[in-house]
Order: structure tokens, then C-alpha cells, then sequence
């Protein structure tokens, strides 16, 4: 499987690759971007880059405090709890070439990050544009 997290953080977007680790833990991997959430187009392009980066058996972390630190060096915030305050997020997931399934989720505070919801969307990885309409639609189903 691969994976990708979109965030929307006072109207902008950021998406970056996730990859599980030799120990079985998800942890952010690049790339790490930046992009405008009216520009469908430029979100599924970023989402498809993000998931074509994620692998299986990456290595494991010796630390994880700097993990998060591109993110909040692009949203130009010092801390994953100022981040968190005002951020939604969405999760994408693949097993293969051809469709992604988009999970809004809750945020439940710096504490507990964010809980998935059932609301789910399966989006067609055929054209950047129908994937960023899918991700803008998902996100305004995060709460």
C-alpha cells in the first residue's frame, strides 16, 4: 500500500508522502508541498507525486520530534500544535495504479491528531484534476 496526507490550513494546502517503516509505523517521508487549494489540477498532481513516493520498509526513525518539521516549515508555524489548531486533514491510500481512497477525518487536538471518519471517497488516479476535486470535496468532510 501507499500512502499520502493532505492538510488544509487557513486556505492552503499540504500534502506529503508516507511511508511504513521496517517496524510497521507510518511516518512522513518527502516530498513535502505546498499548493493552492483552488488549483485542483496542481492538488491531484501533488497528491499523485506524494503517493508515488510512498514505500513499504523504509527505515525506522531513531527520533521522531523533526518528523513533522517540513510541514510546519512550509506553513511558516513553529509547532505541531499551532499547526493543529486550524488544520483538517484527509488521508489517500492505494494498492494500485488506479484508484485512491480519499478518508476524511476529525481533529481531536495536538494530543490525539486526527481520527478517521467514515466518510470515505474513492477517486480514479486518471486525471489530476478529478483527483484534486476529489481531495477538495473529501476535505470539506473533515472535521
Amino acid at each position: 500500500m501507499r500512502a499520502a496526507t493532505i492538510y488544509e490550513r487557513k486556505g492552503k494546502l499540504y500534502v506529503h508522502s508516507s511511508s511504513k517503516t521496517t517496524a510497521g509505523v507510518w511516518v512522513i517521508n518527502a516530498p513535502v508541498l505546498a499548493v493552492e487549494k483552488e488549483d485542483t489540477s496542481e492538488v491531484g498532481r501533488a497528491v499523485r507525486e506524494c503517493l508515488a513516493a510512498s514505500r513499504e520498509g523504509a527505515p525506522h526513525p531513531k527520533s521522531f520530534t523533526s518528523l513533522f518539521d517540513p510541514v510546519l516549515n512550509l506553513a511558516g508555524v513553529k509547532s505541531f500544535a499551532t499547526f493543529v489548531k486550524s488544520a483538517i486533514c484527509v488521508e489517500a491510500e492505494t494498492s494500485d495504479d488506479a484508484v485512491v481512497m480519499l478518508i476524511s477525518t476529525r481533529n481531536e487536538g495536538v494530543d490525539d491528531g486526527f481520527t478517521p471518519l467514515p466518510n470515505k471517497t474513492e477517486a480514479a488516479l486518471v486525471a489530476d484534476e478529478v483527483l484534486g476535486s476529489a481531495v477538495v470535496a473529501t476535505l470539506a468532510m473533515s472535521e
